[in-house]
């Protein structure tokens, strides 16, 4: 390497972007630059606070304690709790109905005791979709249901299938890989983990030190960052043709603004969404064929939250009432698929966050969602009031909110979508988030100049906030690596050796 401070440009301050900063920053690297396209940090964490409230648009929970960093960080300040009402759970049908909850209860808890038998996953060569539905009509025929009348049981399948297309962020769980869900490392012992009403960007504050509850100086990255900074181009290896006298400058980033960052390593946190949109525009040379294969290949979907909030709250204000999920009656479905609100059908619930009163939050996925987001607001309003009033006849459901706002993951061109996981396309192109990983290397001395992180590029934890901050600390901890190997092999000088003896 020549002899200088090794500058490193970051684009995506989201939560890989912030962990790769804040790893970088901590071990001495100063020669470093954020470039942001929104206006704000955290990326797919945006909490927002609304009155008493904290609203997440994005991550919201802390899924596991087992294994999980971020549960570890969190629970030693005392900023998380579990929320007490995952075990009343209650279904509405489209008649106004309320199923039984030993009923549902027992719908729902046998699927989860049929699926936690790994092994037949691993056997079974189709989709998630295709599995699921292999697992529930064998339940029916082995009478795993006795007592709970056909339809109903239907019912809460179709919802159950719909939760699952809610959680894993896709359109259909007939195109998600049933193999490939193995990757991902489930610790969920408890999946609803909340932040006590500070909202998931807490996290954020955690690794930037900025909680009055930690030692140390806080790490002032926005101090580093340019907000509303949007690339256009990414040229890298341009030392391939012709090796210049210094090669401090590896990859030049330059912004729509015309403003152009050049450095010596640049780690991109941008999603999946993104790079699928945009890397045929960005990088000069074009990416090698199995960078390409891997971002075109891995999957992101999208999924989206609608907040209501009442005046006052028009549903039992008691311990057995956080929300409800909507299992349609068949005519009733018939009918909304002829309306212009048939988006409505993706509708998953409706969910009461702990430690509000007044708000109620809807979740929808899929193709449904990114039609939702191109409605004018009064028609999403208009379609949610709807099914409130259809769902719960016997509720004194209001005529409007006081205030709606709502997530548009898949429309905002700086993310292209909620989250990532595995397709049957993934598999079919051996597409894999190791291969995402992998950065592109310097033509002459092989060193790393593009890399990538983001919760796609994470094996095990792909879809996962804990995913993504893991993937930054790698990507900065091969930057690391790097310089410290090359101080032991003496090829230091005076102005690097002050940036490595903070290691």
């Amino acid at each position: 390497m020549s002899k200088f401070e090794a500058s490193v440009l970051i684009v995506g301050a989201g939560g890989a972007g912030i962990a790769a900063a804040t790893r970088l920053l901590e071990r001495g690297f100063r020669n470093l630059t954020i470039l942001e396209a929104e206006n704000r940090i955290g990326g797919r964490i945006h909490s927002m606070r609304r009155g008493t409230n904290v609203l997440d648009y994005g991550a919201q929970w802390v899924h596991g304690k087992e294994n999980n960093f971020i549960y570890d960080m969190a629970s030693q300040y005392g900023l998380i709790e579990i929320e007490q009402h995952k075990e009343n759970d209650l279904y509405y049908k489209s008649n106004g109905e309320p199923v039984p909850k030993e009923a549902s209860d027992l719908v729902i808890d046998t699927l989860y005791t049929l699926l936690e038998d790994v092994n037949s996953l691993q056997t079974f060569s189709g989709s998630l979709g295709a599995y699921y539905d292999k697992v529930f009509y064998d339940a029916v025929r082995a009478e795993k249901f006795v007592g709970i009348d056909q339809h109903t049981c239907y019912q809460l399948y179709q919802f159950f299938i719909k939760y699952h297309n809610t959680y894993n962020a896709t359109d259909t769980l007939h195109e998600v890989s049933g193999a490939g869900l193995l990757e991902f490392e489930d610790n969920q012992d408890e999946f609803l983990i909340n932040w006590k009403n500070r909202g998931f960007h807490t996290l954020l504050d955690l690794l930037m030190r900025k909680l009055p509850e930690q030692n140390g100086a806080p790490i002032m990255v926005e101090e580093y960052t340019k907000f509303n900074h949007v690339v256009k181009s990414i040229q890298w290896n341009a030392r391939s043709r012709s090796r210049p006298e210094n090669p401090d400058h590896r990859v030049s980033v330059t912004c729509t603004n015309g403003a152009t960052f050049r450095a010596n390593h640049l780690i991109l946190t941008v999603s999946l969404g993104v790079l699928q949109d945009m890397h045929t525009l960005w990088f000069d040379p074009p990416l090698p064929d199995p960078k390409r294969n891997a971002i075109e290949g891995l999957y992101i979907g999208t999924i989206d939250k609608m907040f209501l909030e009442f005046e006052e709250p028009f549903w039992p204000q008691d311990s057995s009432w956080h929300g409800f999920g909507l299992l349609w009656e068949a005519n009733d479905l018939e009918q909304l698929r002829l309306d212009d609100r048939q988006w409505l059908e993706s509708v998953c619930a409706f969910f009461v966050p702990d430690r509000t009163e007044r708000l109620l939050v809807a979740w929808i996925y899929g193709q449904d969602a990114r039609v939702m987001e191109a409605l004018p607001e009064p028609a999403v309003i208009d379609g949610l009031m709807y099914l409130l009033r259809k769902f719960l006849p016997h509720f004194s459901v209001p005529n409007t909110p006081r205030w709606f706002s709502r997530s548009r993951w898949y429309s905002n061109p700086h993310f292209r979508g909620s989250y990532s996981s595995r397709s049957m396309k993934s598999d079919a192109m051996r597409a894999t988030a190791a291969k995402l990983a992998e950065p592109l290397l310097d033509a002459w001395d092989h060193v790393p100049t593009v890399q990538f992180a983001g919760e796609a590029s994470h094996p095990q934890f792909y879809s996962t906030v804990q995913g993504a901050v893991a993937s930054g600390w790698r990507e900065a901890d091969r930057l690391i690596d790097l310089y410290r190997t090359q101080v032991s092999h003496g090829t230091s000088n005076s102005k690097v050796s002050p940036l490595l003896g903070k290691l």
